[in-house]
C-alpha cells in the first residue's frame, strides 16, 4: 500500500523556522540575555562563541545519522531534546551559579540544533526531487528567517517588556521556556506532517 504524499507547504515552513531558531537563540539571543544579567562582554563574548562550534563541525553530522535510523527521527528527537534542554536551561536560571550551567546547557541546544539543521536538510533532499527542491528552496530561506526574526524579535521585545514587571531572571525564563516549547511543539506536529 502506497503511502499518502503530504504537500510540502504543510511541512517545509516549519522544518525550517525549527532550524533557525535555535541557531539564532545560542548566537544572539543568548548575549542579549547574558548583557541584561549584567554579565561582562568579555566573559559574554568568549563563552557564547564557544557554544556555536558544533555548527562549525556541521560536516561531521551527516556521515554520523547515516549510521543510524531515519533522518526524520533525528528532527523528531533533536527538536523534542531541543525543547527539553530549554526547559532545564529555565530551570538553571534560577541557580546561583546560573551562569555556569546555562552556558552548558547553550552547548547542549547547539550540538542538538547543528544536528537538527543536517537532518532536516537531508529530509528535504530525500523526499523532494530536483524539481519540487528548486520550488520549495525560497520557502526554506523564507522560514529560516522567520525562526531568526521571531527569536531575536518578538521574544526579545517581550523580554525586554517583562524585565520591566518581572524582573530579568523572570522574563528570560517565560523567554526561554517559550523556545523550549515551541520546538516541543513542531516535535509533535512534525510527528504526523513530516514525510
Amino acid at each position: 500500500m502506497a503511502e499518502k504524499k503530504i504537500h510540502p507547504a504543510f511541512w517545509v515552513p516549519t522544518l525550517y523556522t525549527a532550524e533557525g531558531l535555535p541557531f539564532v537563540v545560542v548566537n544572539v539571543v543568548s548575549v542579549l540575555m547574558y548583557k541584561s544579567l549584567g554579565l561582562s562582554d568579555a566573559k559574554i563574548a568568549f563563552f557564547t562563541s564557544i557554544v556555536t562550534i558544533p555548527w562549525a563541525l556541521k560536516p561531521l553530522w551527516g556521515p554520523i545519522m547515516e549510521m543510524f535510523r531515519t533522518k526524520k527521527d533525528f528532527v523528531l528527537a533533536t527538536q523534542f531534546l531541543g525543547g527539553i534542554s530549554f526547559g532545564l536551561l529555565v530551570l538553571t536560571l534560577q541557580l546561583p551559579s546560573y551562569f555556569e550551567w546555562t552556558i552548558i546547557f547553550f552547548g547542549i541546544i547547539a550540538l542538538n540544533s547543528a544536528i537538527h539543521d543536517t537532518a532536516a536538510d537531508g529530509v528535504y533532499i530525500n523526499v523532494l526531487d530536483s524539481v519540487e527542491q528548486a520550488k520549495y528552496v525560497g520557502w526554506q530561506g523564507a522560514f529560516y528567517n522567520v525562526g531568526k526574526i521571531l527569536s531575536q524579535g518578538g521574544f526579545v521585545l517581550l523580554a525586554g517588556i517583562l524585565e520591566k514587571s518581572m524582573g530579568v531572571k523572570p522574563a528570560w525564563s517565560i523567554v526561554m521556556g517559550s523556545f523550549g516549547a515551541i520546538l516541543i511543539l513542531m516535535s509533535i506536529y512534525h510527528l504526523k506532517c513530516l514525510p
